[in-house]
């Protein structure tokens, strides 16, 4: 093996990487990026056995060869260097030779056989969905899914796309004391013949995120299959396994009849909140919202340093009413709101509470409250 690639090039995409290597492991080689010589450049490949991700980057190649190496030391080398152009050569399947200007380095490598293979999945059906529009929708999500490992059907996001000619694509996330859910158009028909919800791992969701945000891209196409998800977008492909559970029925949980109704200026409720919690309780992170026609009022109280009070004009439409909430929740879903307005509709204080946004109909919210 032998080529010449961009530092930029071979830095972006080692960094891709990084989160999936796994740096302690019973398999030391899942520590390591298999790198492959294809038509056009150099093919990278990193998995952690549940998610795998491929990517090609462009260089020049003077001699084929596979080889896999460390992702982190082979990121920290690139980083590093201090020319434009980097040499890679292998030497056998000891490792690699890095040149770049008067630096080099010797890097020790596993053979290419002993790395896990790409898995072959037997496609059910695909669609393809906008880029902007899928990071919108992990944005609006993604918060809300759980870290309790106890719950795997809850440690991921649930993609259910139907096949109905104009129906649309969701996606929903909840930890048990919160949901969030989007809702949006595909402009394309989906291939396959039927209904599917899936259940992505929050690991690949926060990697295919962390790639749109890099730039603008193109309709990433999603594959299905049985056990497997694929995410591509032109020379990069994301493959996971999905989570093998039940998720809740989401449509049951969201209150249908939530009579008192409030409507607040979304950056002034953020702002209120994050200045009040700042003498919330560091346990329960609580806040108070007390509800009166024309204002909301919202408190915090620590037993041991002190209490803040701070009111807002607001739309309100009901009973006066007291409610409690996680500080960080609130934040949370105010933060996926795009208008500049937020509504909230309550039924009382202990029953789940409606977030939504008045300019986006296919984005809507539960929050559980908490006791006072």
């Amino acid at each position: 093996m032998k080529f010449t690639i961009e530092k930029s090039s071979l830095v972006t995409g080692l960094q891709r990487i990084q989160a999936i290597v796994q740096a302690r492991t019973t398999m030391p080689i899942l520590s390591n990026v298999r790198l492959e010589t294809v038509k056009g450049g150099i093919l990278l490949f990193a998995t952690d056995l549940e998610i795998g991700l491929r990517d090609l980057l462009p260089a020049e190649i003077e001699a084929d060869g596979t080889i896999t190496v460390s992702a982190k030391k082979l990121y920290e080398i690139s980083r590093e260097l201090k020319q434009d152009a980097i040499r890679i050569a292998s030497e056998d399947s000891e490792g690699i030779l890095i040149r770049s200007g008067k630096s080099s380095f010797r890097l020790r490598g596993l053979p290419a056989e002993e790395f896990p293979s790409f898995p072959e999945i037997e496609e059910t059906g695909r669609t393809a969905v906008p880029a902007a529009m899928l990071l919108e929708m992990i944005r609006k999500t993604a918060y809300a899914v759980s870290t309790d490992l106890t719950r795997m059907s809850l440690n991921g996001v649930l993609i259910h796309l139907s096949e109905q000619k104009g129906a649309p694509i969701k996606m929903v996330a909840t930890d048990g004391h919160r949901l969030s859910l989007v809702s949006r158009k595909l402009p394309g028909l989906p291939s396959g013949g039927k209904s599917r919800k899936v259940i992505v791992p929050r690991k690949a969701i926060s990697e295919l995120k962390k790639y749109m945000e890099e730039a603008e891209r193109g309709d990433v196409e999603i594959v299905f299959s049985q056990n497997h998800l694929v995410f591509q977008e032109k020379n990069y492909t994301l493959l996971s396994r999905l989570i093998d559970g039940k998720f809740p029925n989401y449509s049951d949980i969201i209150p249908k009849h939530n009579p008192h109704q409030l409507s607040v200026d979304r950056e002034m409720l953020q702002g209120a909140v994050r200045r009040v919690s700042i003498l919330s309780d560091e346990k329960t992170h609580a806040i108070k919202l007390a509800l009166r026609k024309g204002e909301i009022q919202i408190s915090s109280n620590h037993p041991e340093i002190g209490e803040a009070q701070e009111a807002l004009s607001a739309e309100y439409q009901g009973e006066d009413l007291e409610v409690g909430f996680n500080v960080r929740y609130l934040q949370d879903v105010a933060s996926a709101v795009n208008g500049a307005e937020i509504r909230m509709l309550f039924m009382d204080a202990l029953s789940p509470s409606r977030i939504e946004d008045p300019q986006d109909d296919g984005f809507l919210a539960i929050i559980m409250p908490m006791r006072l």
